[in-house]
Parts: C-alpha cells; sequence; structure tokens
C-alpha cells in the first residue's frame, strides 16, 4: 500500500527559500567569524609590531652604549615580539587572503613584514648584539696615532652576518613595494624599508671597513698613501684643483706623514703618464694625465687615482699604495670633532682655525692676504696637517669623529682608492670610492659635473644646485629625466677688489667672469635628448665614457649673474628603478648621490 506522495517544493517555493536562506545564513556566520579571527590576528600583530618598534629603538641606545647585558634582555624581548607577529599574519586564513583581489597585497605586504623582522631579530642582530661590548666607536678612530687592528678584526664575522640578513630583509621588502597598499600599511613599509636600507648601508661600510681597514694600515707591513686637499675654489669634477698633499706611511695601525708638499711641486709631464682610452682623450685630453692639476677632469676617482700615484712615483721614484682625498668642507666637518686648532704662520690669515671658518680661510682669504704663491701652498699645507695630527691624537671625541666622516662621505668629500685589486674590489659601490658608475642593471644613473676652464679661485663665489625629477616612463622601463642646474655667481662687480691670484689670468678671469665646461651624463645605454641654457636650445653633440653618453656645455658666467642648464634625458632600457643623480661637491653643503622617485610603476 502506496503512502501519501511527497510533493518537492518547486522552485521558489517557502521551502526552498527557506533552505537557500538558511545556507546563506550559515555562510554568513562563517565570513563573519573568518573575519573576525581574520581581524584579532591583524590586530594582535600590529600591538606585537608597535612593541617591537619601541624594543629596537632601545637596543640600538644600549649597542650604542656597550651595554650587553641589557642588550641581550631587549633582543629575548624583540624575538618574542616578532615572532608573536609572525605567528599571527601567517597560516590558511592569511595565506589565502593574500590571493584575494584587491587586498591580497595588503596581506602579503603584513606576511613580509612580520616575516621579515622574525629574522632579522633571530639572526641578524644577535651577532651584534654579542659584539656589543666590542663595538665603539673608539675602534675605528685613532688613538695615540695608532687604531686597534685587532679590534676591528674581531668586529668582522657580526657585521658580515648583519650585512647578509638585512640585505636580505630589504630585498624581500622592495620587492613587495607600496604601490597599491592602503594607507595605514604603505607609511610603515615606507619607513620600514628606509630604515633596513640605512641599517643595510651601515652594515655594510662596517663589513667593509672590517676587511679592508687592517691590510690598509700596514697589518702585513708598512704601506704609504697619497693624501690630497682639493681645492673647490677652482672647481673639478670630483670637488676641486688638488692642492696640498701628503704621503702618511700605515704600519701595524699606526699612521704619521712623512712627507708634504703642493700642487705646484709638479711640472706637467711631457707625456701622460698612463696610457689613456680614446673616450679619456676625446673628453678630457691629455691633460688629464700630464697636469697635476688636471687628474681629476674625470668623475672617476679611481682613475683619477691610478694618475696621481703614477705622477707621484714619476716625481719622486718611489710607489704609494694609493690615493685618499678631502676637500676644505670635509677638514671643517672634522674641526667640529676636534674643536679648534692652530696653524703656524699664516700672517694676517686666520691662525686658528675652526669648523666655521676653515673653509674661508683656506678657499678665500689666503688668496686675499696671501698673494704669493709659495705662502699660500705652506699655509694650506700646515692646516691639512695639523687637522690630521690632532684626528689621529686619540683626544678627539671617537663618536663624533666617525659621525663627522660619514657626513663628508655622504657628500663624495673623503674618497679613497687602492692600488691592491682585492681591496679596491672590496671598497667598490661604497660611499667611499667615488667611482663612475657604468651598467648599473635596473637603476639609472645621471650625472652633473663641473670644470674650471680658466685657472681662477673664483668658484669660492659660485653657488651651484641641481635637481631631478622623473617625468614618464615608456615601453621596455625607459624613463625620461630632466635635470635642472642653476649656477649663480657673487663675485663683486667687475671683480672689484679681487686680486690675480683669485681672478686668474685671463682677460674676461679679470672682470670677474667664471668660465668653466659643465659635461651631464646620462644612465648607461641612454640618451641626452635635449640642452636649454637659459631656455635657448643647445646643439647636442655627445661623447661616450663608461658606456655612458656625455655632453658638454661650456659656461660663462659673470659677477651678479645665474645661469639655469636643462637637459632631458632617456635612460636605458629595463631601468624602471629611482635614479639617482651625482654632482660636483662645491662650497654648497648638500648630500650627493641622491635617490630621485622613479617614474615607472606610479
Amino acid at each position: 500500500m502506496r503512502g501519501p506522495r511527497r510533493h518537492r517544493p518547486r522552485d521558489g517555493s517557502p521551502g526552498r527559500r527557506r533552505a537557500l536562506f538558511a545556507g546563506l545564513g550559515v555562510l554568513v556566520l562563517v565570513v563573519v567569524g573568518v573575519g573576525a579571527v581574520f581581524t584579532l590576528q591583524a590586530v594582535k600583530a600590529k600591538q606585537q609590531l608597535d612593541l617591537a618598534s619601541g624594543q629596537a629603538t632601545r637596543l640600538q641606545a644600549q649597542v650604542s652604549a656597550g651595554d650587553v647585558a641589557s642588550a641581550r634582555a631587549t633582543l629575548r624581548e624583540l624575538q618574542t615580539s616578532t615572532a608573536s607577529a609572525r605567528s599571527a599574519t601567517h597560516g590558511v586564513l592569511w595565506d589565502a587572503g593574500s590571493r584575494v583581489p584587491l587586498i591580497g597585497r595588503n596581506v602579503e605586504a603584513a606576511q613580509t613584514v612580520s616575516r621579515v623582522l622574525a629574522r632579522l631579530a633571530e639572526d641578524g642582530l644577535r651577532p651584534i648584539v654579542d659584539a656589543a661590548g666590542s663595538i665603539d666607536a673608539r675602534t675605528f678612530s685613532p688613538q695615540d696615532g695608532r687604531i686597534d687592528i685587532a679590534a676591528i678584526q674581531r668586529l668582522g664575522p657580526a657585521l658580515d652576518t648583519a650585512d647578509r640578513t638585512l640585505t636580505w630583509g630589504r630585498r624581500q621588502l622592495s620587492d613587495v613595494g607600496t604601490s597599491g597598499l592602503v594607507g595605514p600599511l604603505k607609511g610603515p613599509l615606507a619607513d620600514l624599508e628606509s630604515r633596513i636600507a640605512t641599517a643595510q648601508s651601515a652594515a655594510s661600510a662596517g663589513a667593509t671597513a672590517t676587511d679592508v681597514m687592517p691590510r690598509m694600515l700596514g697589518a702585513d707591513g708598512p704601506r704609504s698613501y697619497l693624501l690630497v686637499v682639493q681645492n673647490n675654489a677652482e672647481v673639478r669634477s670630483t670637488g676641486g684643483l688638488p692642492g696640498a698633499f701628503a704621503v702618511v706611511r700605515a704600519e701595524d695601525g699606526g699612521v704619521r706623514i712623512t712627507r708634504h708638499g703642493a700642487g705646484s711641486d709638479f711640472a706637467p709631464f711631457d707625456d701622460p703618464v698612463v696610457s689613456l682610452t680614446g673616450d679619456e682623450r676625446a673628453l678630457y685630453t691629455r691633460f688629464l694625465a700630464t697636469f697635476w692639476s688636471d687628474a681629476n677632469f674625470t668623475p672617476d676617482f679611481p682613475r683619477t687615482g691610478q694618475i696621481m700615484r703614477a705622477m707621484y712615483k714619476e716625481k719622486f721614484g718611489t710607489d704609494v699604495a694609493g690615493v685618499i682625498s678631502v676637500d676644505p668642507i670635509a677638514l671643517s666637518y672634522l674641526l667640529r670633532a676636534t674643536g679648534p686648532i692652530t696653524v703656524d704662520g699664516g700672517g694676517p690669515v686666520d691662525r686658528r682655525l675652526s669648523s666655521t671658518n676653515v673653509v674661508e680661510a683656506l678657499l678665500n682669504k689666503v688668496y686675499l692676504r696671501l698673494p704669493d704663491d709659495d705662502a699660500q701652498d705652506a699655509y694650506f699645507t700646515d692646516a691639512a696637517e695639523s687637522v690630521f695630527e690632532e684626528v689621529t691624537s686619540g683626544r678627539v671625541d671617537a663618536q663624533a669623529l666617525v659621525r663627522q666622516l660619514a657626513n663628508a662621505s655622504s657628500e663624495n668629500r673623503l674618497l679613497v682608492w687602492s692600488a691592491d685589486p682585492d681591496e679596491q674590489a672590496a671598497l667598490t659601490g661604497t660611499r667611499v670610492a667615488g667611482e663612475l658608475p657604468g651598467d648599473s642593471g635596473p637603476t639609472p644613473h645621471v650625472g652633473v659635473y663641473l670644470n674650471d676652464s680658466t685657472a681662477t679661485k673664483l668658484q669660492y663665489y659660485l653657488q651651484h644646485r641641481t635637481t631631478m625629477h622623473a617625468q614618464s616612463c615608456t615601453d621596455g622601463d625607459v624613463q625620461t629625466i630632466e635635470t635642472t642646474t642653476v649656477l649663480a655667481s657673487s663675485v663683486p662687480r667687475r671683480g672689484a677688489g679681487l686680486p690675480t691670484s683669485v681672478l686668474g689670468p685671463s682677460r674676461d678671469a679679470r672682470r670677474g667672469a667664471m668660465r668653466f665646461n659643465v659635461r651631464i651624463y646620462a644612465p648607461f645605454g641612454g640618451s641626452i635628448n635635449e640642452v636649454s641654457v637659459d631656455d635657448e636650445l643647445q646643439t647636442v653633440l655627445t661623447a661616450s665614457h663608461h658606456g655612458r653618453a656625455v655632453t658638454i656645455v661650456p659656461v660663462r658666467l659673470r659677477p651678479g649673474r645665474t645661469v639655469t642648464i636643462r637637459s632631458v634625458i632617456l635612460s636605458g632600457r629595463d631601468q624602471p628603478d629611482d635614479p639617482v643623480l651625482s654632482f660636483t661637491p662645491t662650497v654648497l653643503r648638500e648630500p650627493n648621490n641622491r635617490v630621485i622617485a622613479a617614474a615607472c610603476g606610479r
């Protein structure tokens, strides 16, 4: 016997709707539940990362003070916080969230940040904390004329590990980028990336120092270096005319001056002291390797070092192991650490030099008040030697000295070249190397360099600033970049009151006019499309140097006038990264090798 027939509800019937609503209700509850869990984990991660931020700041202070016990306790706290943040941002929900459109990039960014910080706390900072008792600015600065080589060598492994870990973290964050992130993530990520980049640069510089310094300081036997002071009053690509020089002997960490002299000691050489390339001859003529005063026409300091070393050997018959260069602005920074010094002689020029008057004394007063060339050279040499002796005396606040050396290197005013290939390879890419970049992969480098062409000392009165911005990015990641160089003269009208030692020998210069050549370097594989001077288009003729297009812009700058040079430059292909601008260090104090926001990826 059949039972009553059951009728299935048709679509749209009350039974069907009840089932559908019930399913939707369950789904909503699941979504809300998942969202709640996800939100709670995100809040927990943020709390732990906020906690880690304060711990990292405290840890930095403890390491700087050499307080190892406190630093280890803080590091354990930091490791706990970052591990907790990493745990909170990883798992099935977060992995799934990273693949959801719109929010996926933000989820992935949060995961990357927590992962990077956890690894840095666990692997990168531990060796630094363990070595905190040995890490001291005094390690890298002289005490009684000697630097402790063994102490530097002991720091090497810790700094190497920190450098590798920070480099990994920097790359991880760079791969994420800030494009498409929400505001609460975008700012902190950019700030973290900047902080890690700064820390990585410091760790890398420290690792390089522990590798190179012992050998350069004579750990394996005596070394002699040529110390050259550039004179920014007569501008050259790397800063200024090579003026006073000294030979510094290093042996087992001890440093002392064994010879001193002036640029005038070098008569012109009959033939180039090194074999010049066709590009160098085309851009800088044979003067680059026959005149001591023109050895830094090129902005490539390793090449200048080679030329100066060859000239020194030709003149004095002995080798040097490398070349070190500073300028009076760098000396002013060092005097911030040492305090004032007294210079023997000088007559009417300042005998007491400090950070506030040394630039004016060396680049201007010496020519106004000591018209005799020999007296000028002697004053310049005495001042440079007095600063050197004070720096190496051990009486200087070590932290202040290291800070001011870093300040000078950030403006490309402290340059070092080693004749040893292995040491030079270690220096390459650091701020003190001063090399002209060639193929730098995805990073476009632009350079604007000045060379005086009338043997004046008028560039003390030069106000010079170059700015740059990336306009657009086209197929193939080619960026269009615009530079603006403003040159202004504060020379008195018609050079009134200035002696010949400042104005120079030419008729035009005697009326106070500056003449120099501005060389504009495009990125590797790029081109210079347009150049204008005071809004008048110029004919663009280019040469090549290190695979980079170069154009020369002659400039005549009369007293009280301003000249503005603009250029439109194309980068090479596949160069989407932030462009880097390098320029001649002049009397104006400003950071060099400036990084500009890229047009690609905006």
